[in-house]
């Protein structure tokens, strides 16, 4: 097997060299974002994609002229153009189009190499995961010197501090402060709240999601470990979306582990009334989606995993094959321990993850965790919860808003 690492400043880019290199049935085996440079998170990222190939590639022919005009390949694509990565690249490309139909005969063996190579992906983040983390051990201790030799500079690396923000964040985010936007070691404690503040919404990123109507047909999963409100917001998302441009929704759940999850979820659907699909196996989840074709926005539910049990994730990606186009987006509850989340998000990347929707901010004092999670990943935070009222208690937030709950400047948007 050949192994190589490329880098391009997009995953276009960046898959375009990968087929260049290794041809169409390479295997993407991980992909990160890095930043180098002074600046840190500042920097302009890069895209590293580690990718393989079992045997030597032999690039196709070139296009053959046919008189005055070239011919252009609009064909359906190929057997061996149905692999992950160009499977990955097409829910990429083309967004939220409904997937093109496949022989049957390929199915299920596309699905199978699509589950195996998921596996592989997983365990090449683990093996990925190892070194920043070293890195970043290490950062906890030498960022704080790195800092300056002021007093004023500890005082900004303890004021993050005593927003849980662990030393590897505090001391990325206290360098920003210092070097671009022109802190000079004094402030008042008004001054240097605000400075922080923004030298945090300038380090956080947000994506908005449902916040126009949907031209083309949206799938969205919610998947993460038990308790953390998945099947809540599956409602809080499809009352706020029937609210503010009406539409077709479809509900899906594959949670059969808990009876109330179902009749939950069921309970949700009448009252707004939308149609819930109950999904037993992975092959019941394509005759839903089918079901539903022609409609704008479908929500699916999952069970609660632990992430400890990989036989239970391995299961689950069974219902959410690439080739559904689902984005799947991790719910991690914001009470949850730093260590404790690393692992979910861990053993939950062997599916794509979209985004990070942080649940129960209400519930928590101090929310640093968000800020250590983001910067440790680098995966944009799509809504906040911050409560059970059906559809209120969830915000789309911006990186503003996402430093104030950081900042602990939050109390106004809670309940009570």
């Amino acid at each position: 097997m050949q192994v190589k690492v490329f880098e391009a400043p997009d995953m276009a880019t960046g898959l375009k060299k990968v087929k260049e290199t290794f041809g169409p049935d390479a295997l993407i085996l991980s992909t990160r974002t890095i930043r180098r440079g002074k600046l840190g998170l500042m920097s302009k990222p890069i895209l590293e994609i580690t990718a393989a190939i079992d045997t030597a590639w032999k690039p196709k022919a070139p296009v053959v002229p046919k008189g005055n005009t070239m011919e252009t390949d609009l064909r359906p694509a190929a057997d061996d153009d149905l692999t992950y990565e160009n499977l990955w690249k097409r829910n990429g490309q083309a967004g939220n189009t409904a997937p093109a139909a496949q022989p049957a005969e390929n199915t299920g063996v596309q699905d199978e190499l699509a589950e195996m190579r998921g596996i592989i992906q997983s365990l090449s983040r683990q093996v990925a995961d190892l070194q920043p983390r070293q890195s970043e051990t290490h950062q906890a201790y030498i960022e704080p010197e790195l800092k300056g030799n002021g007093e004023n500079d500890d005082q900004i690396f303890k004021f993050l501090r005593t927003c849980d923000i662990n030393s590897a964040a505090a001391g990325r985010v206290a360098r920003h402060a210092q070097e671009s936007m022109g802190y000079n070691g004094k402030a008042s404690p008004a001054e240097l709240e605000a400075l922080v503040k923004a030298a945090l919404a300038r380090m956080i990123t947000t994506e908005k999601v449902l916040q126009r109507k949907t031209v083309r047909q949206q799938r969205i999963s919610l998947i993460g470990p038990t308790g953390v409100g998945k099947t809540t917001t599956i409602a809080k998302l499809a009352a706020n979306y029937l609210c503010r441009f009406s539409g077709k929704i479809g509900l899906v759940t594959i949670d059969t582990y808990r009876i109330a999850a179902v009749e939950q979820l069921k309970v949700y659907g009448e009252i707004m009334g939308l149609p819930v699909e109950v999904v037993l196996k992975p092959e019941e989840l394509e005759q839903a989606l089918r079901k539903f074709e022609d409609f704008d926005l479908i929500l699916i539910d999952t069970a609660g995993r632990s992430p400890k049990n990989r036989q239970d994730l391995a299961d689950m990606a069974k219902f959410l094959r690439p080739r559904f186009n689902i984005e799947n987006h991790l719910m991690l509850s914001a009470t949850t321990r730093e260590r404790e989340i690393r692992d979910i998000i861990d053993r939950f990347s062997i599916l794509p993850i979209k985004t990070f929707i942080f649940s129960k901010v209400d519930e928590c004092e101090r929310l640093g965790v968000i800020l250590n999670t983001h910067v440790h990943n680098n995966t944009p935070i799509s809504f906040l919860t911050n409560g059970q009222r059906v559809p209120e208690d969830i915000i789309s937030p911006n990186p503003k808003v996402v430093a104030d709950y950081i900042m602990n400047d939050h109390r106004i948007r809670n309940n009570g």
